[in-house]
């Protein structure tokens, strides 16, 4: 994998309204999650994908995602803000709510 690629997975019904459930990320600076969400809601450029992935209130994913980075919930760093070194495994989680 180059050196300027963050690796997305997306897991369940988010890699299926992607139509991909990895996908590679080029960032040749460091990005925070907040610029990661922005350039990967630009990539797929799917209105359902953007629709399961962001808050349409607030443009927060927290509340329908979780976010991991290399395993960790972003959450646990710095939020939105915590920056994403290219090589980082991002993994984004959708989460079921019930009603």
């Amino acid at each position: 994998m180059p050196a300027d690629v963050i690796p997305v997975r997306l897991i369940g019904v988010l890699g299926s309204a992607a139509g991909n459930r990895e996908i590679m990320l080029r960032a040749r600076i460091i990005l925070t999650v907040q610029e990661l969400i922005s350039a990967l809601l630009k990539t797929v450029g799917n209105k359902f994908f953007r629709e399961l992935l962001v808050d349409a209130g607030t443009d927060d994913p927290r509340s329908n995602v979780i976010i991991l980075l290399n395993d960790q919930d972003c959450n646990i760093f710095d939020g939105l803000k915590t920056q994403i070194e290219p090589g980082t495994k991002v993994t984004i989680i959708p989460v079921a709510h019930g009603g």
